[in-house]
Parts: structure tokens; C-alpha cells; sequence
């Protein structure tokens, strides 16, 4: 393993050099006819005039300028010099030479001359095409290393980040031989790239592949994405739940499940072409892009010559649907797959899916009412059928069939007409003990201390409960004794500025002296004011009047952990001595502020106590943090 991690590295830092081009060259025969034709030439017409107008200066004795042309006696001899006859090109064209004061060509000599020397230089350069002359083995620069590294990888990396940036030739190119060197310290780097690279790669009983991380969870969790994704085109994450933990939401038992109703939809619609063959099923799985097998195994199952109890059902279903009811006929199903089959918790390896056996000698069964529409009559029926299995008569008992409401004893369904009479016989007396019952609670309210009810209702000829109940609903005094006990014990957070108080762990109340939002875990508002009941004890708050005059009440209720929990109860009540005043009371849910008043013309006296208390909702007081607002103005004899 080290020996193939080793040749690994030292294949990719070989990439660091890059082979000469090669481009293809004319053919030989070509070139040695160009030059036969100026060799002859030369011979008859060039030499002549060279040595007629020439060498006189530039022979072998004299060389002035530094020039000998008497020394190329052939043109082969030309071909090695070819920067001497550039320049007498230039001279040719400029008139230079021969001087003014030599022997001067016509015209006609001077063109024949030039014509000789531009058709050497193209046949030379036609020679030396595709040639670039000296090539300097170089490396790669930068850039070219690394999108070789990443064209080879198909992984972006960044191999060349930590390199010195690449130097730029006289020409402004940096891809240049002469400017990209090589000292000892970069070969290091490059070795270290190389090092970082083969970190790359997975290693596979059968080669290897490339990855963009380096560590081997990161692999494992990239072939469970790539599986994930092979069963998500064919799948879909019906069938999940969701867990919230403290605000904190978690999606379960999500993903893997076959979109039923999509196969079901695609039969509906296609029933009929592929009962005639006219359609095949892998036709009709590709053009709705489903999995060929799993339609053809439902197609089977929906055509079985003999189905089992459930599945005949579903037959004769899918036979008489429509192709719009595909969602009913799967919901159906649904119903019976979580009956039959239930899902694993993730952790063992076990099956996913574990058969469950739907038979039991008994079940609670819960449905809820719906809401009779234009006060139309809801009608319930309890039907039951026997399993089809032949095997004799079977009996079911219904038994305790009964209406059942939060907070409410439990109704049975053979005492509802019972109930029901006894309710609008309630009703009748109710109404007609109204004025009576009103004279009694406004007695009460001159009493000081406690009031005898029963006294009372005997005095009006009032039934207690009926007195109770108005006595109730008007707020004056209570049916039993509500007790009320200081939070006393300091109760901190894991913020310095937000303080509480309580008896224990809860009820509580706690104050944020900040200017700061924080979650704890509610929602703590800035300079706010937070409470949390437990299943038997409210949280209040209240201001105890000192004096006697009229106020306004007005304030507000939050739920302070809107992301769980289903919400408090609050009132805001006025008490005095034994009597109690409800002025206001309703349900927070959801972290929508709920405002109450503003309450105007309260008459207080000393030693009123306008409270806001909170408790929890149906008994559940998880997630009960409620921030509240109370606001209670004086108003003058002005005003």
C-alpha cells in the first residue's frame, strides 16, 4: 500500500514537465527543388553581379563592414548566414549600397538582385516550418498544472495555491521556457502538492477513484448520497413525521418510500392501452419516468386471478376508478400498509420495514366530528365484516361508545338524549331565574368578606348551580378558593442580566434587565417580562391598588416558545375581598401577540389586586413560557 501511494505521488509530480511540440514539416523533395533552381541561378546571373558590384568592398581581402560575401560561393552556403542576407535585403531596399560613389546597378539589376535574396529567405523559411528553433525543456506553469491535475482528477483542485506566482518573459507570456525555473525549494512544493493530491484518492479493491475530500467518513457519506440519489428518482419522502425538540424541528422515517399513487395514477390513465397491447410496461414506465419492475410487479398484483382478501378489495376498486381517483385508491392503501408493515428505528442491521400482524382481540377507535354544515344532521355508522374466510359466524361488540372534549368527563353515547333533555331543561330555568340571580350577584358585590352562597340562592329562590354559574360568569367571587403563594426563590439563567424567581423549578417568573433579545429557551423579549405554569398552578402577576379612583387596563400575552407546545390560558381578573372580577381571558398560541383592552373607568379601592394569570392549555404545560405586558393608568376626576 505505502509502495502504490509513493508511485502515486511521484506520477503526478512528474506532470510538472511538458514535451516539446512537434508540427509537421514540407516534404523534402520540395525544398531541395526550391534551392536546385536559386543554386542554378546564383551561377548564371547573381554571382556575376556580385562580383561586378560587390566584392569590390565586401570580398575576402577586404571585408568592410565586417562583411564577406565572397565566401558564398553556393547557396548552400547561404543557408547557415541567413541574418547576412536579412540585412543586404534591408540595404537593397533602402539603396545603401552599393555607395554613390561605386559602380552603380540599373535598375533592372538592383530588382533581379532583391527578387534572388526574398526568394532564398522564403525557400529557407519554408525549410525550417513547424521548427521553433531551441526549445528549453520546461515545466508547467502554474495554471497548466493545475488543470491538468483537475482534467485527470475530474476533482477541482488547487494544487499550485502555495506556489510563487509564475514569471513573465521578456514577451509577456508566462508559459515561457527561459522564465519558468525551477529551484530546489519549489520542487518541494511540488512534491507537497503531489503528497496533498494523493490524499485525494480512494483506494478500490479494483483501482482506484478520486474525491474531493480527504478523509474516509467523507467517502462513505459520498457513495450513501450517490445511492440516496439512485433510489430518489424513483422514490419519494411520503410517509414522514417531524420531531420538535425544543424549537428544534427534526424530519423522521423520511425519504425511501414508493410514490404509490404515481404508479397507480400512470395505470389509471394507461389502463387501457396496455390491457390491449398497444402499450408495454416498460413503454409507459419510461414516458412517465417510473421504475419498469415495480409497474409491472403492481400491474400483476392489480390482475392476479386470485387475490387475497385485501388485495381483491383493491381490485375492484382500481377496476371501477376513474383516473382522477388515483389519490383516494392510494390512501386507502396507505391505510393498510401502516397497519401491516411499521418501519425499524435506524441502528441495527435489520430490515427496514417489519411485518406487523393487524389482528387484535380489541381496539379503541377515535374519530373526530366534523362540523354539521346549514345545522344539517352529522350521521355516524358503526359497520363491521368478517374476514371472508368461511369459517362460521362472527361476532363483534361495540362497547363504551362515548363523545369524549378536553378539560370534560367523558359523554356515553347511550346517555346523550338524557343529556340533551336535561341541558334545555337547564337552559329553561336558567333563563327564567335571570332577573333573580342578577339581584343576588349584585348583593354580593356590597358584601365585605365572604359570600354565602347558598343563603343567597335560598333568599331569590335560586338554585346553587344556576347562582354559581352566573356568579362565575360575571366574575364574583369563586366556586372555590384560588391559592395564591409569592415566588420567593432567586432563580438564575445562563445570562448575568436575566433574573427569576419561584417556589422550586416551576412556576416561575423571570425579568430581563437588557437591552438584549436572547432565547431561554423561549423567546425573551428586551426589558421584558416572562412566566411559566405548571399542570396545577398558575403564574401571576398583579398590582395591589392604594388607592380608591378609576383606571384604564391594557397590556398583552405572548407565547414566548411558539415552536412547540400547544399554548396557554390567561385572564385578567380584579379581586376584592372574596369576589372575583373577570375583565378579560382567551387562548396564546403560535407567538402572535394576543391584546386585551384597553379596560377604561375599572373603579378601584385599596387593596384591589388587578391580576394576569396564566396556566397551561388542557393541562399540558410544556413549552409554556407566555411574555406579558400590563399597563394600568390612573384617571383623574378630569379626565
Amino acid at each position: 500500500m505505502p509502495s502504490s501511494s509513493r508511485h502515486l505521488r511521484l506520477a503526478l509530480a512528474a506532470l510538472l514537465l511538458a514535451p516539446a511540440s512537434l508540427f509537421a514539416a514540407p516534404p523534402a523533395a520540395e525544398v531541395a527543388q526550391r534551392f536546385e533552381k536559386l543554386q542554378a541561378e546564383f551561377q548564371t546571373q547573381i554571382q556575376p553581379l556580385a562580383k561586378r558590384y560587390c566584392l569590390t568592398c565586401h570580398s575576402t581581402a577586404q571585408q568592410e563592414g565586417e562583411l564577406d560575401l565572397e565566401r558564398f560561393a553556393k547557396v548552400q552556403d547561404f543557408r547557415p548566414a541567413t541574418g547576412v542576407w536579412l540585412k543586404v535585403a534591408e540595404n537593397l531596399d533602402n539603396g545603401e549600397m552599393p555607395p554613390k560613389d561605386a559602380r552603380q546597378p540599373s535598375a533592372q539589376e538592383r530588382r533581379q538582385l532583391r527578387d534572388f535574396v526574398q526568394r532564398f529567405l522564403d525557400a529557407e523559411a519554408l525549410a525550417s516550418a513547424g521548427d521553433p528553433g531551441p526549445v528549453v525543456l520546461r515545466r508547467l506553469s502554474n495554471a497548466e498544472y493545475t488543470y491538468t491535475i483537475r482534467d485527470l482528477t475530474g476533482v477541482p483542485l488547487s494544487p499550485a495555491k502555495e506556489f510563487p506566482v509564475d514569471s513573465a518573459a521578456g514577451e509577456g507570456f508566462t508559459n515561457t521556457g527561459n522564465a519558468l525555473v525551477m529551484s530546489p525549494a519549489l520542487l518541494t512544493k511540488y512534491f507537497d502538492a503531489a503528497k496533498g493530491i494523493a490524499n485525494h484518492a480512494v483506494l478500490l479493491p479494483d483501482g482506484f477513484r478520486w474525491s474531493d475530500s480527504t478523509t474516509s467518513s467523507d467517502w462513505t457519506n459520498e457513495l450513501l448520497t450517490r445511492i440516496r440519489e439512485f433510489y430518489g428518482r424513483y422514490s419519494a419522502s411520503q410517509g414522514g413525521s417531524q420531531v420538535n425538540l425544543q424549537g428544534i424541528v427534526f424530519n423522521t422515517n423520511d425519504g425511501g418510500r414508493l410514490p404509490v399513487e404515481q404508479y397507480l395514477a400512470a395505470t389509471l390513465n394507461e389502463r387501457e392501452s396496455l390491457e390491449t397491447g398497444r402499450k408495454t410496461i416498460a413503454t409507459v414506465a419510461q414516458e412517465q419516468k417510473l421504475n419498469a419492475k415495480y409497474l409491472g410487479l403492481l400491474w400483476q398484483a392489480l390482475h392476479d386471478p386470485q387475490p387475497t382478501l385485501l388485495l381483491q378489495r383493491v381490485q375492484q376498486r382500481w377496476k371501477n376508478a376513474q383516473p382522477n381517483e388515483a389519490q383516494a385508491l392510494a390512501a386507502e392503501i396507505s391505510q393498510w400498509q401502516n397497519a401491516l408493515v411499521k418501519f425499524r428505528s435506524v441502528g441495527h442491521m435489520k430490515s427496514w420495514m417489519q411485518a406487523m400482524d393487524p389482528l387484535v382481540p380489541q381496539q379503541e377507535l377515535k374519530f373526530k366530528i366534523p362540523a354539521p354544515e346549514a345545522q344539517a344532521d352529522v350521521e355516524l355508522t358503526l359497520m363491521s365484516n368478517d374476514l371472508g374466510t368461511g369459517t362460521g359466524p362472527q361476532l363483534v361488540e361495540w362497547s363504551e361508545p362515548r363523545l369524549v372534549a378536553p378539560g370534560r368527563p367523558d359523554l356515553p353515547l347511550k346517555a346523550v338524549r338524557g343529556f340533551v333533555a336535561e341541558m334545555s331543561a337547564r337552559r329553561t330555568r336558567l333563563l327564567a331565574s335571570t332577573a333573580a340571580a342578577l339581584t343576588a350577584a349584585a348583593e354580593a358585590g356590597t358584601i365585605k368578606g365572604e359570600v354565602d352562597r347558598a343563603e343567597l340562592a335560598k333568599k331569590y329562590e335560586v338554585d346553587v348551580e344556576s347562582l354559581n354559574a352566573w356568579f362565575d360568569y360575571l366574575g364574583i367571587g369563586g366556586s372555590s378558593e384560588l391559592k395564591l403563594a409569592l415566588l420567593t426563590n432567586r432563580q438564575g439563567t445562563s445570562y448575568e442580566f436575566v433574573k427569576g424567581w419561584a417556589t422550586g423549578d416551576l412556576p416561575n417568573i423571570a425579568a430581563n434587565s437588557s437591552g438584549n433579545a436572547v432565547r431561554i429557551p423561549g423567546n425573551m423579549k428586551p426589558h421584558g417580562v416572562v412566566v411559566h405554569p405548571t399542570p396545577l398552578l398558575a403564574s401571576c402577576v398583579g398590582w395591589r391598588s392604594p388607592m380608591e379612583g378609576v383606571v384604564t387596563v391594557a397590556g398583552g400575552v405572548t407565547h414566548a416558545h411558539p415552536e412547540c407546545g400547544n399554548g396557554v390560558t390567561w385572564s385578567l381578573e380584579l379581586r376584592r375581598g372574596a369576589t372575583r372580577q373577570k375583565l378579560a381571558s382567551g387562548i396564546a398560541h403560535g407567538g402572535k401577540p394576543v391584546p386585551f383592552g384597553p379596560i377604561e373607568k375599572l373603579a378601584v379601592r385599596p387593596g384591589d389586586l388587578i391580576s394576569l394569570l396564566i396556566g397551561p392549555r388542557d393541562g399540558n404545560h410544556s413549552c409554556d413560557l407566555t411574555d406579558l405586558e400590563l399597563e394600568i393608568t390612573p384617571v383623574s376626576e378630569k379626565q
